[in-house]
Formats: C-alpha cells, structure tokens, sequence
C-alpha cells in the first residue's frame, strides 16, 4: 500500500513530495477551463472528473490514513496521524494549486446531438433517433454530475411514444380550454423541457425559462406542480437551488452552490420585486463563483447553468432585452392545494416509484431532448400581460374598462378616475398613480399602445390601434 509519509526510526513525518505522488496516483489534479480562470481542484477516476474543494482532499487522505492502510502497530498509526495533523497547511489550497494539471476531453452536447448518461450506458440523442451506447464507445471525460444513479436497462424503441405517470403529469398542468392552445402549450413545454435538458449552450438562444401559476379569482394560484416539475429536471441534469425570497444579487457568495457539472440554476419562487434584470450577466454570459476562504472561479458561458425561474407573480420589465432572455410558462390549475398529484396518482411521483416507472420516465425526457432539437423552443399561446393585468387590477376596473375606453380616444385621467370611481364607489380612495398604472396595464394586455400628454394641468392617455387585433366588445376575464 502506498504511503505519504517517511518513517525514519523513531520519527514519522508527512513528505510533500510523496503527497502529491499519492493524490495524482488517487486521479487528484487542477484543471483550468481558460488561461485567465483560477485553478480548480478534480478528481479523474476512469474518466469520470468531478470538481473537489481543499478541504474534500484533506478528508481523503485523513479517511486513507485511518481506515485504509494497514498499520503495524496502533502506535505507530497514532504517530502518523498526530504528523498528519500537523501538516494541515500542505493542504491549504494554495499548495494543492502546485498539483500537475488535467487536460479534459469533455463529452459535450453539441447543438445537433445530447447525451445522457446512466451508471450503465449512455444515450446518443439526435434529431434522427436514439442510441444506446456503452461507456467502452465513449473517448472522453463526463462529469460525475451528469451520471444519473440509475441502470437504465429498457431497450429504446426506433420511435419513442411517450407514457408514463410523468407524462400523465405533463398534460395535466398543460390542460387548457382550447384544443389548439393545448395542443400549441404540450409542444411548447416539450421543447422547454428539452432546452432545459440539453447541455449545449447558444449565445443566440440564451433564455431563462420562467413557470408561473394559472390565475384564478383574483390570485396566482399555488401548488400547481412547479417543484414536481423542477423534480423532474432534477433527474436528469444537476440542479442547483437559489430561495428565491432570501436571494440578494449584491451578496457576491450567491451562487457558491454552482459546480462545473450543474447544469440548471433554478430560483424557486420568486418574489413580486424580484429584479430578473440583474441575472441579464448569467444567462448571457459565464457564471462567477466565489466562495468563503477559496479563489472566486469563473465558469465559461458555454459551460454555465441554464436558468429557471418560478413564481406566483409575474417576472416585470419592459423592451427587448426583457423579451428576449425569457420564456414565460403558466401552468394549468388542474393541481391546487386541495388537489395534488398524490391524490392523481395516488403515490407519490419519484419517491414511490417501481422501476419501470422509471424507464418510462426517462425515456420521456429523452423525447423531449430530441423534440427540442428537432424543433427549437416552440413559444406557448399565453397572455402573459393579461395575467398580470388580473393580478394587480380588481375586476371591476377590468369590467369598467373593456366598456368605457377605446382606441383613438384622449382621456383626461382624473376624470376617468372620477368616472370608475362612481363605477365602483369601494374605490374610493384610489390613487391617480395606481389607476394610471391599470389603465397601461389594460392597454398591455389587450395590445394597446400607450401615449401620455399634458396641457396645463390636466394629463391625458391615450390608447392607439392594438398592432394585431382590435378591441374586442366583450371579454369575459
């Protein structure tokens, strides 16, 4: 057995040297993605490289010390271990940067192919078809992250017709009352799924994906399957999680959880001020990480997490750099607090799962990589603007407005204020601010243009033609 450490009579001392020997012939290396990055701490072991911390290294070799060689004598153990613990700077990150550096090979996704990697095999996922492969046929490095701790033994058919229990979930938050919208909302989310999943990254393509709740009686409503959903991406690719009521933007340790390996960054359930615009830098470009007591460390955008947000609310923020770094999804509200997939399925989704549960699982998301790349992101039919609208305007102000404005029509604002307020006589006390604010909300949602003048002191709006359709007379909301 090999050993670190010197054994002159009577004394035992930790060699440097033989340390480093020890940690390469353990697939111990540092591995720097670009010139200008900080080295990072791997472990090569038969070509699978996962990123390790100091400290991970350090309890390796404690962990080799006490439980693997074979001592003599106790006494002779207790000496090594008491140099041992000596030694600890030569374990200090900045002496562990002196490791001999990896080149890695990585098996990437490109943008006509994705791979999925199992404990057994992988699966080659094109446009075309599927195939299983064994790791023999693979030249190249995968990180530990992206195997998934399964045997995936199924034989995958030339045409995958998805089923499943997940699946059944799929069309149950996809439920709409439109055929067309449905069956448009399926393939949307399909390709979402799938863009999620796939690990190549486009610098043309870069968006977060951000799933909202249906809007329901004046509410979002909550318990509509966003976690089950996020579950499921969890399965497949390495996720990591950001509270997104206890996120902070300015605390520079933010996103200490990201790895190379993770593929998905997901900020679950955001607040209603959450600022989408300062994530613009993550989702476009690399991910900086920094740690407590470690070398910050950059990781590439070709190599960083895609982003994925939910929320009760609606992501604001206006233009073009808004629109394009997003897709907006709202579940259906098949699923509610008072009805959950538990009472669906009556089990519970993962955790109660047989095996060929999970074969029929897995292949579903496999249809799902290959329809994105077959397709792209097909954009799901909602009225994002008209949820948002629901949700921050009471409905009589909805019912005043469809009946009391129209395009090509200046309005005084305070007499329109004055006018709802007979309309409905609890608003009362209702600010011009606030009401201005519906009234552009209104204008949002139905496709209305939106321009303010003053004259005096009387401020007017007016609503132009909608760009696609007109007002309609009646809307029921």
């Amino acid at each position: 057995m090999k050993k670190f450490w010197t054994n002159e009579p009577g004394s035992y001392k930790i060699a440097p040297d033989l340390v480093f020997k020890f940690l390469v012939g353990k697939g111990f290396y540092i591995y720097k993605p670009t010139k200008e990055n900080e080295p990072i701490l791997i472990r090569d072991k038969n070509n699978r490289v996962a990123q390790v911390s100091a400290k991970y290294i350090r309890r390796y070799c404690s962990d080799y010390i006490r439980d693997t060689f074979e001592f003599q004598t106790e006494e002779e153990k207790t000496q090594v271990i008491n140099e041992y613990v000596k030694a600890s700077s030569l374990f200090s990150k900045d002496n562990l940067d002196l490791l001999p550096s990896l080149e890695i090979n990585e098996v990437r996704d490109t943008k006509e192919t994705s791979y999925m990697f199992f404990r057994n095999c992988l699966l080659e996922i094109t446009a075309e078809g599927v195939v299983k492969k064994t790791y023999d046929a693979l030249d190249g490095h995968v990180w530990e992250k992206d195997v998934i701790q399964y045997d995936f033994d199924a034989e995958v058919p030339s045409e995958i017709i998805p089923c499943g229990e997940f699946h059944e979930f799929f069309k149950d938050i996809t439920k709409h009352d439109i055929v067309d919208v449905q069956r448009t909302n399926r393939d949307s989310l399909v390709t979402i799924i799938g863009y999620l999943l796939h690990r190549y990254k486009n610098e043309g393509e870069a968006k977060a994906i951000i799933f909202m709740d249906t809007y329901s009686d004046g509410y979002a409503n909550g318990g509509t399957g966003k976690g089950l959903l996020r579950r499921g991406l969890e399965q497949i690719r390495h996720t990591a999680m950001q509270d997104g009521k206890l996120y902070k933007s300015s605390d520079k340790f933010a996103f200490s959880n990201l790895t190379y390996g993770t593929r998905i960054l997901a900020f679950d359930d955001v607040p209603s001020d959450f600022n989408f615009e300062k994530l613009f830098p993550l989702i476009t470009e690399k991910a900086v990480v920094e740690r407590k007591y470690e070398n910050k460390f950059v990781i590439p955008f070709k190599d960083s997490p895609k982003v994925m947000i939910t929320t009760n609310y609606t992501i604001e923020g206006k233009g073009s750099s808004h629109r394009r770094r997003k897709i907006e999804f709202i579940l259906s509200d098949t699923y509610n607090d008072e009805y959950t997939p538990e009472d669906r399925f009556s089990h519970l989704l993962f955790a109660e799962w047989e095996d060929s549960e999970w074969g029929k699982f897995y292949l579903f998301m496999t249809y799902c990589i290959q329809m994105y790349l077959l397709e792209g992101i097909v954009k799901p039919r909602f009225n994002v603007a008209e949820r948002t609208l629901k949700l921050n305007a009471p409905q009589s102000f909805i019912s005043w407005a469809t009946f009391s404005t129209g395009p090509d029509e200046k309005f005084n604002k305070k007499d329109e204020l004055e006018d709802y307020q007979i309309f409905d006589k609890n608003q009362a006390n209702l600010e011009q601010n606030t009401f201005t604010r519906w009234m552009k909300l209104y204008a949002d949602a139905f496709g209305y243009k939106v321009k303010e003048t003053h004259s005096g002191s009387d401020n007017f709006i007016e609503f132009l033609e909608p760009e696609s359709s007109k007002k309609p007379t009646e809307h029921k909301l």
